[in-house]
């Protein structure tokens, strides 16, 4: 139910119980505290539903200041990839490799041989 039908609702109900206390009352009805309390009621549920909604609406302004932060932001171009190695400079990252056990004899022997066919 809209937030409108229940106000009616509760509106068309208070309009009700009045009619009847005034018809069923041999002396003229008197104002109680009966109408200060629905007063309440209704500004309690007006003011919750205005929060709610100024809240609502903050969130979505800031989810929608995040995406268009992200929108903005350039994007990072990949790195440059490294200059081709000289046949000397791979010469000497090969002897590094067998000096420092990583590869055996027989692969730096064939590593040496593929990088002077190269040239």
């Amino acid at each position: 139910m809209s937030f409108s039908n229940k106000i009616i609702g509760g509106a068309t109900g208070a309009i009700l119980l009045a009619t009847t206390m005034i018809v069923s009352l041999p002396e003229p009805a008197h104002a109680d505290n009966a109408g200060a309390f629905v007063g309440g009621v209704m500004a309690a549920r007006i003011g919750s539903n205005m929060r709610a909604r100024t809240q609502a609406e903050q969130q979505q302004a800031y989810y929608a200041q995040q995406q268009a932060q992200q929108q903005q932001q350039p994007v990072q171009e990949a790195a440059p990839a490294p200059a081709e190695q000289t046949p000397q400079e791979r010469l000497d990252q090969l002897d590094k490799l067998a000096a420092g056990g990583y590869i055996t004899a027989d692969e730096y022997k064939q590593k040496k041989q593929a990088i002077l066919d190269e040239m």
